[in-house]
């Protein structure tokens, strides 16, 4: 299992908005066979910071899966956030895969 992590900046000042339109695609994105889970999560930091800091994982079964995955839905969610948010919203990707999950 690989979960594929998007990590977002997002300005305080579109936070609300953000959030608001980011469930909104979560929930399409969700939606697709490639994905067998989907998560927001914020990270709660211990200092000030410029930003608010969200992560978006997704768990996919296989490395096919995930390229596909990154071609198609991942590239169309990243060129939308450039439109709507800009500069406001910055994000990066990185892959993991789990090892062993413990219950």
């Amino acid at each position: 299992m690989i979960v594929y992590n998007v990590t977002c900046n997002v300005a305080p000042e579109v936070e609300k908005q953000w959030l608001e339109w980011i469930d909104l695609q979560l929930n399409d994105i969700s939606k697709s066979k490639k994905i067998s889970g989907t998560s927001i999560l914020k990270l709660n930091a211990n200092k000030p910071m410029e930003g608010v800091v969200y992560a978006l994982q997704y768990k996919i079964s296989n490395h096919y899966l995930l390229q596909s995955f990154i071609k198609i839905e991942d590239q169309a969610l990243k060129e939308q956030i450039r439109t709507v948010f800009g500069e406001s919203v910055l994000h990066f990707s990185s892959q993991l895969n789990i090892i062993k999950e413990y219950p």
